[in-house]
């Protein structure tokens, strides 16, 4: 039961009920007091100790009950007060809405397992399922946040963000949160650091919300256009960073107005640009010093006669047209546009980011929206090391298996740097070649 107790202080925290490492040794104090043996008195005895509010008394109520339910099932579930069963039951009314469809539409990423499951006997509600699945959020949060801590050591990477839908409580109906994701790869000018990527959930695309992300960062950030990425590098001197455009944003506009029909201005400007990925084909892998050398030699004249280029077309078009918005998109971002000419570290476009969010979008599909601001919080969390694990050419499965299996059994705070997909790969690759 001891070790039942401690995984409940990671439920508590995993249901939002945050209990700090004093409260958890006095609430077993407290229950020590009294025995294990009773789950009625227990129970009394970790709300009495840890709640600080009726809210938190409800929520670790329910908390304690579903938790215990599944996890301890030899022993009943404590029915004896009614009180509590009405306590834990408004909880839950309160975290979703009443409408049933709209409940069924929060799990519906877990509903095909349930189902899958229940083809085999096996009777698991979708509720259930998402517990556990915060439950393992929870235990894996640490290791997230180390993750995005590696991350911003790099001396460059790759930021982007996307829409994710999260129920609002009550109200039957979705607000617009949004997932940032920083990127680190390094392979294409043969970097030693692995690829990674981390997701973090924010509710809303704001300046502070990029600011907070990026916070302390000082490196080369490659990004689009948006203005949020821009009040980053206006800072103060050693405060801001260095943004690198993305060309593939400005390729797309283009497209855009050469798929609709003839328009040979937008056509000969995706000519030009696509000389200069023709060339970055061909230094892919090289060292960061040979990729500049060849940038300078190569790449240079062609931008310099691009922007030559856009500069006349915008004398021959009307201002009020869409491709002249879109060559004063160019040349308003050219500093950062050509800033990939004299440093062999930066990457044409923003790619691996993106390349990364694309499993996020097409899982949303799925999922639909995320059921409350924790939910989406543990979506970013497992999101991020399954992908990283597939950026490694890590099995996420396997990795999350024992990964979760380690931490739960008290994995030391100080060794998390094992437990990243890089270093989990290289440990096994060392067991099996033994």
């Amino acid at each position: 039961m001891q070790e039942n107790l401690h995984r409940f202080f990671r439920a508590a925290r995993g249901a939002g009920v945050h209990v700090s490492p004093a409260e958890s040794i006095d609430a077993m104090r407290a229950v020590a007091s009294i025995g294990l043996s009773d789950r009625t008195v227990l129970r009394d005895s970790l709300l009495l100790t840890l709640a600080k509010s009726e809210d938190e008394k409800k929520a670790l109520g329910a908390c304690f009950d579903l938790f215990f339910a599944h996890v301890d099932p030899a022993q009943p579930e404590a029915k004896d007060d009614e009180a509590q069963q009405d306590a834990a039951s408004s909880e839950a009314q309160t975290a979703q809405p009443s409408d049933q469809s709209v409940q069924d539409e929060a799990n519906a990423e877990l509903g095909p397992l349930a189902q899958m499951l229940l083809a085999q006997g096996i009777d698991i509600k979708r509720a259930v399922l998402a517990f556990w699945v915060g439950y393992a959020a929870a235990e894996l949060h640490p290791l997230w946040r180390r993750l995005r801590e590696i991350i911003l050591t790099a001396s460059k990477i790759a930021v982007d963000e996307t829409m994710a839908p999260v129920l609002e409580p009550g109200r039957g109906r979705t607000k617009k949160g949004f997932f940032w994701a920083i990127a680190r790869d390094d392979r294409p000018w043969g970097g030693a650091d692995p690829p990674a990527v981390a997701y973090t959930y924010a509710p809303g695309r704001g300046a502070i919300h990029a600011l907070e992300l990026l916070d302390g960062y000082r490196g080369i950030v490659q990004c689009d256009g948006y203005a949020a990425y821009k009040t980053l590098a206006n800072g103060p001197a050693g405060e801001a960073i260095t943004l690198a455009f993305c060309w593939s944003h400005l390729r797309r506009r283009f497209y855009d107005v050469a798929e609709n029909g003839p328009a040979p201005i937008a056509s000969e400007a995706l000519a030009r640009i696509a000389a200069l990925y023709g060339i970055e084909k061909t230094i892919s892998g090289r060292s960061a010093e040979e990729r500049r050398a060849i940038r300078q030699e190569r790449s240079k004249p062609i931008v310099l006669a691009l922007e030559t280029w856009f500069e006349l077309q915008l004398t021959r078009v009307s201002g009020k047209a869409k491709i002249a918005e879109h060559i004063r998109y160019a040349l308003n971002h050219w500093d950062g546009l050509t800033r990939f000419l004299d440093d062999g570290r930066i990457e044409l476009d923003t790619n691996i980011v993106e390349r990364s969010i694309r499993p996020l979008v097409l899982n949303r599909k799925n999922a639909l929206f995320a059921g409350h601001d924790q939910g989406a919080e543990n979506w970013a969390c497992i999101a991020s090391l399954i992908e990283t694990c597939k950026l490694c050419g890590v099995e996420p499965q396997a990795y999350l298996t024992d990964v979760l299996t380690r931490l739960v059994n008290l994995w030391p705070a100080s060794r998390l740097d094992e437990l990243m997909p890089w270093a989990w790969a290289k440990q096994h690759a060392s067991q099996l070649a033994v």
